[in-house]
């Protein structure tokens, strides 16, 4: 039997996730960039009463929607297991190429907060890039793979989105001659998103919340399913 630890950095992750976004739709690096040259642009985009889709929507996706209603966002999701739709989502719908297509259609902004597994790997490719708004951000702060990274810089030089927002790649560190580097409107951040300052505290505890269970003959909390792979 393995637990994990799901959940546990599921707050910070979300917090980091919209960094990312509101950065990139406010024009925040732009602007930090023109602070050096001294001009005085205003480049910025409004994400309140627009369209949010999730992808996957266990711990981390459900502190996605908590952030997303102070927007007034309609919020779309798919997941594999979650039946019950929270009353806040819009529509959530189980996993296929049909719905995953439906979703990235509608949506102003797509963040990713599934699990990496051989289902999900390169799920968003060149023909879900492409079928995503050119007005439209792309944040991934889960693991590297989920997101074809070539398909995703085409996509940035072609202007097929409008930008995107990662903190983790397949390839960590991203090596200084990844072409990510020189994409167009993408911040890259150095999986950073799950840090916190209560993060050793949280894991100490729920590690020893799960070590009582286990010692009592109790149902342990976060048992991976190994089919699944989460």
């Amino acid at each position: 039997m393995v637990t994990n630890m799901a959940g546990l950095y599921a707050s910070q992750r979300a917090e980091h996730a919209w960094a990312l976004l509101l950065s990139l739709t406010r024009g925040v690096p732009s602007t930090t960039d023109d602070n050096g040259r001294k001009v005085w642009p205003m480049p910025a985009l409004e994400l309140t009463g627009g369209t949010l889709g999730i992808i996957g929507l266990g711990g981390f996706g459900l502190e996605i929607v908590k952030r997303a209603v102070g927007y007034d966002m309609t919020i779309l999701a798919i997941d594999p297991v979650r039946q019950d739709k929270p009353l806040e989502v819009t529509e959530l719908n189980r996993p296929s190429r049909q719905n995953l297509h439906s979703l990235l259609k509608q949506s102003d902004a797509v963040m990713i907060a599934c699990p990496k597994v051989p289902e999900t790997y390169h799920l968003i490719g060149g023909k879900e890039l492409a079928v995503m708004k050119n007005t439209a951000y792309l944040v991934n702060v889960t693991r590297g793979g989920i997101v074809d990274e070539q398909a995703l810089i085409v996509a940035l030089k072609s202007g097929q989105i409008a930008g995107a927002g990662l903190d983790v790649a397949e390839v960590e560190p991203v090596p200084p001659n990844s072409p990510l580097w020189e994409a167009p409107n993408l911040i890259i951040t150095p999986h950073r998103a799950g840090s916190s300052q209560h993060r050793p505290q949280k894991t100490f505890e729920f590690f020893c919340d799960n070590l009582r269970r286990y010692l009592k003959g109790e149902k342990l909390e976060n048992v991976v399913n190994k089919n699944l792979g989460f």
